[in-house]
This record gives C-alpha cells, sequence and structure tokens, in this order.
C-alpha cells in the first residue's frame, strides 16, 4: 500500500483540523496512559537498605547476609540475602543493595524492625558485619519511568500512524473530507455585524426574560405570603 498523499492539496483545512482534533485525542490518551502506568508492578529482584549502628568490616559483593527479628525477647534467625554493593553513609551509618532475599515470613521486604550480619565473605578482619535496618525499599527491574515513556510512545506513534492513514491516505475517508470541505464553502457564513447583532439580542433577550420570571415569581411569594400558604 502506498503512502503517499491521496489527492493533495484537495479539502485542505477539513483534513488539517482533522488530523489536529485527532491529534489531541492521541495526546490526552498517551497522558493518561503515562499516568495510569505509574501503577504497574515491577519485578524487583534487588533491595536498597538502610542501615543504622553499624559495626564491623565491610561486606563484600556476594556476601550472604543473615536479617534477625526479636520475638518475645528470643532473637531469631528469619531470612537471608546476597550484598550486591556496600556503601558508607558516614558515621555508623551505611546503604546496602541486596539480591536473592529469603525471608521466612514470605514477604517481598526486610522489615525494618530486624538486624542484620554477614555470614561470609568479609574484606578483612574477624569482626562480621553486624547493623540495625532502619528501611529497605524495593528497586524496580528497570526505571518506571522507561516503561511510562514507551507506553505512551507507542500510543503516539500508533496514533499518528491512523491519522496519517484515514487524513491522507485512505481514499474513502479522504473523498470524504474533501466532499465535507465542498460543502462547508457552500455554507452562508454570518458577517462580523450579523453575529454581533445576534448576540446583542441574545443578551437581552435573556436578561429580559429572567427579571420577567423574577417578577413573577416574586408576586406569586408575596401573594401566597399575604393568605398565609407561605410562612
Amino acid at each position: 500500500m502506498s503512502g503517499a498523499i491521496y489527492k493533495q492539496g484537495q479539502g485542505y483545512w477539513v483534513r488539517v483540523l482533522t488530523a489536529i482534533f485527532a491529534g489531541g485525542v492521541v495526546l490526552a490518551a498517551a497522558a493518561w496512559a503515562f499516568a495510569q502506568a505509574a501503577a504497574i508492578r515491577l519485578p524487583q529482584p534487588t533491595q536498597r537498605v538502610g542501615l543504622v549502628a553499624v559495626r564491623g568490616d565491610a561486606p563484600q559483593p556476594g556476601t550472604v547476609i543473615e536479617v534477625f527479628e526479636t520475638f518475645d525477647g528470643q532473637r531469631t534467625k528469619t531470612g537471608s540475602a546476597v550484598v550486591q554493593s556496600y556503601s558508607n553513609q558516614g558515621t555508623g551509618s551505611a546503604e546496602l543493595i541486596v539480591s536473592d532475599v529469603a525471608l521466612d515470613s514470605g514477604s517481598l521486604l526486610i522489615p525494618s524492625s530486624a538486624t542484620l550480619q554477614s555470614a561470609q565473605g568479609l574484606t578483612g578482619g574477624s569482626e562480621g558485619l553486624r547493623a540495625e535496618i532502619d528501611s529497605a525499599v524495593g528497586i524496580d527491574i528497570v526505571e518506571r519511568i522507561y516503561i511510562q515513556a514507551g507506553i505512551a510512545g507507542l500510543i503516539l506513534l500508533f496514533g499518528a500512524t491512523l491519522i496519517y492513514f484515514f487524513v491522507a491516505v485512505k481514499k474513502p475517508a479522504v473523498d470524504f473530507l474533501i466532499a465535507t470541505d465542498g460543502e462547508m464553502k457552500k455554507v452562508h457564513w454570518s458577517t462580523r455585524k450579523e453575529v454581533q447583532g445576534s448576540t446583542m439580542v441574545v443578551v437581552i433577550a435573556t436578561f429580559l426574560l429572567a427579571a420577567g420570571i423574577f417578577v413573577v415569581d416574586y408576586g406569586f411569594g408575596s401573594f401566597f405570603r399575604l393568605i398565609n400558604v407561605l410562612q
């Protein structure tokens, strides 16, 4: 199928305005899809874990860390994870990127009430990493903005292709738009002076009608209050 413009130059303004209106609809659809895509739940194979009260040596990537929680005063191991990276954030605080999180509770995120310690793979020394977990946030497998932009971009591309097809290529649709343009040229369009005069007539008539209704309503209200129908 050829992509050349069919009957180029004919029905110009009807075709252009149709394309503009359809483009506005496509833009609105893309904006709506962009906003809705923010709610898509993406896989989160890694987590960013904030640590406080950090003690011991920094774990190497690949180190297994064990997660502990306290129940009825008893410290119990409740899961494990693998370190991807470790960064010192200042005195007594650090940040871990971990993967392969496995918790006995079945939860996806390491609880902020837990503590952790490294099980193996220290950079040096004999003291393993020990810390309290301040926060844990899942990291999407890809940036969410890329998903949103991709979906919106696909809608824009599809919409633009569809508009071009029906406004410029599809013969029955183009012939209809050209015929519409021809009929529009036959319409008698009011002059600026006629439009202004008609508008003034409508405005004045509207105010007169409103005033008449107000007078009638006020008169009936006064009459019914006079005969004690309305209090």
